[in-house]
């Protein structure tokens, strides 16, 4: 209990409080105890301040560019792949999440169009993608049969349709890695002499204020590493060349 020394008028007083409550108080002063009726003033009362929920920002989930010819899904714009849920084989529904790509400082997830089975994944986790460029194929699943109706609907004529576009080949000749695009070199993961494969991360960069793996694209040994770590690179240049 704390004890409070006052001086009123001169005179001094030892005062400390006993009990208290929105109605009274209990006090002792100088060794004699009083009670004290608390009048509440209507003006005094702090008016009550009702909270303001505010949304917080979540990342949208995107829709992906889909060639419903070849099944292919493409990047809807340019950023890093964080992660890959789902793996070739799985069957996924519209809507599942298959990949989430940062891009503009958000995590965004990319959701399946419609429902299929993963064919093949194209990226790897940290990859950097443009804009349409090829993430994954997706499979169609076969559609069941519908239920025999009483009236058979007329037999609608075939339609010719044209094959779809082709996916890009990159040709074993060219074994000249080439930056995808303005940034500066992290760092290296090969040197000279190392065999590597296709997939294998060649060199870290940054670019867009994100790190990226990019990966080499066919397997060979290397042959001249054309960038060290803290140059800067345009898109285009040479980064990493493989023998044969």
């Amino acid at each position: 209990m704390k004890t409070y020394k006052l001086i009123i008028d001169g005179e001094r007083y030892e005062a400390s409080i006993l009990e208290y409550s929105s109605s009274h108080a209990k006090i002792n002063i100088n060794g004699h105890d009083y009670i004290i009726q608390i009048e509440q003033d209507p003006s005094s009362r702090v008016p009550k301040l009702e909270r303001q929920e505010q949304d917080v920002p979540t990342a949208p989930s995107l829709s992906s560019k889909v060639d419903l010819g070849s099944g292919e899904v493409r990047a809807p714009l340019p950023g890093v792949i964080i992660s890959i849920p789902v793996k070739e084989g799985d069957l996924v529904k519209k809507g599942q999440a298959i990949l989430i790509i940062e891009a503009m400082k958000m995590e965004s997830e990319i959701a399946a169009p419609e429902e299929a089975r993963i064919a093949k994944i194209i990226v790897k986790e940290r990859s950097l993608v443009q804009e349409g460029d090829v993430l994954m194929v997706l499979e169609a699943l076969e559609q069941k049969e519908p239920q025999k109706q009483a009236r058979k609907a007329p037999k609608q004529p075939s339609i010719q349709t044209a094959p779809p576009a082709a996916a890009p080949v990159i040709h074993s000749s060219d074994k000249i890695l080439r930056a995808p695009l303005p940034g500066t070199i992290i760092d290296v993961s090969v040197k000279v002499g190392q065999m590597v494969h296709d997939g294998d991360v060649a060199l870290i960069l940054e670019a867009m204020k994100m790190e990226s793996d990019i990966h080499f694209e066919a397997k060979g040994k290397v042959k001249t590493i054309h960038v060290n770590r803290g140059d800067i690179v345009q898109e285009g240049d040479p980064l990493i060349e493989l023998e044969g």
